[in-house]
């Protein structure tokens, strides 16, 4: 589910003492009033607990330790610039898209705010202008965790540090937009020029492909491929955002521990690959559209 090892050392300053006579990381259940949800494997290894609203990780570093991470404070904050239709009927397009996923509480939410520019070539996203720095009201009621303070912060560092790198983007999706708000359809050229960019795009896959078999597992990839079967990619820019799709169906159907395989490592993973890593992996993993049939 997470990289509990990584937690552990990161967090290593909020660790606390605890003594108890057996010594034993694994047989804390009672001390702690919580459930363990992973055993330690090996003296180095970390024991981890679960209560309703935390985990306890428990493990040996000059004596037992403990390390209490909260479930509010273990989410995920993704920021999209969204320019093709995706069935919604608003905003229009091109909007900002924030996602927030806490896999420990098992919560999600999305804010999205439209996009548009000014005659003087101002950014507005919503009611702000990006210049401005000032965050709109982004209410999030349906979070539990929506009033934490690390989750605010976190939110206003996506606004302030990682919205402005969008601008490019933002502002080539306007300058190749007509007056009348739709998109200039793209000219690929004659035949011989449309082979030449599938060729492109094909060793572009298989590029990646080659990467992306040294970064996952054969476990890995049967988990993403069992989710590509029921997930369909009409428009290019659908491709982006695949782990979202992988994380919905390992919370529905624990496929992780169906395919034995650590799911936050998994995502970790997943959410750091580029779009055309993505791609390679939906024309790899994705089943073939099947043959018509003659009438």
């Amino acid at each position: 589910m997470y990289d509990w090892d990584a937690l552990w050392h990161e967090h290593e300053g909020y660790r606390t003492g605890f003594a108890v006579h057996h010594n034993d990381a694994n047989l804390l259940a009672d001390e702690l009033s919580a459930k363990l949800m992973k055993p330690a494997q090996h003296p180095t290894d970390v024991a981890v607990y679960e209560t309703p609203d935390k985990f306890i990780l428990a493990g040996h570093d000059d004596g037992l330790q403990l390390l209490e991470v909260f479930k509010h404070g273990m989410f995920d904050i993704t920021l999209r610039l969204v320019t093709e239709d995706e069935g919604l009927d608003e905003p229009a397009l091109p909007y900002v898209e924030i996602h927030v996923d806490n896999l420990a509480t098992e919560e999600q939410s999305v804010w999205r705010g439209a996009v548009s520019r000014d005659e003087e070539g101002r950014i507005w996203v919503g009611n702000r202008t990006l210049e401005e720095q000032v965050m709109p009201a982004m209410p999030f009621d349906e979070l539990s965790f929506t009033d934490n303070a690390h989750f605010r912060d976190e939110l206003h560092r996506v606004w302030q540090e990682d919205l402005p790198q969008l601008k490019p983007l933002i502002d080539a999706w306007f300058d190749h937009t007509d007056l009348s708000g739709t998109a200039e359809p793209h000219h690929y050229g004659d035949e011989a020029r449309v082979q030449q960019i599938c060729d492109r795009y094909a060793e572009i896959v298989r590029r990646e492909q080659a990467v992306l078999s040294r970064q996952f597992s054969d476990a890995e990839l049967q988990l993403i491929a069992h989710v590509l079967k029921n997930v369909r990619f009409e428009e290019a820019a659908s491709c982006r955002g695949v782990w979202l799709a992988v994380e919905t169906c390992m919370i529905d159907e624990e496929l992780d521990q169906h395919f034995k395989v650590d799911g936050e490592a998994l995502l970790l993973k997943m959410k750091n690959l580029s779009y055309s890593q993505e791609v390679a992996l939906i024309e790899a993993l994705s089943p073939l559209p099947a043959s018509p049939t003659a009438a």
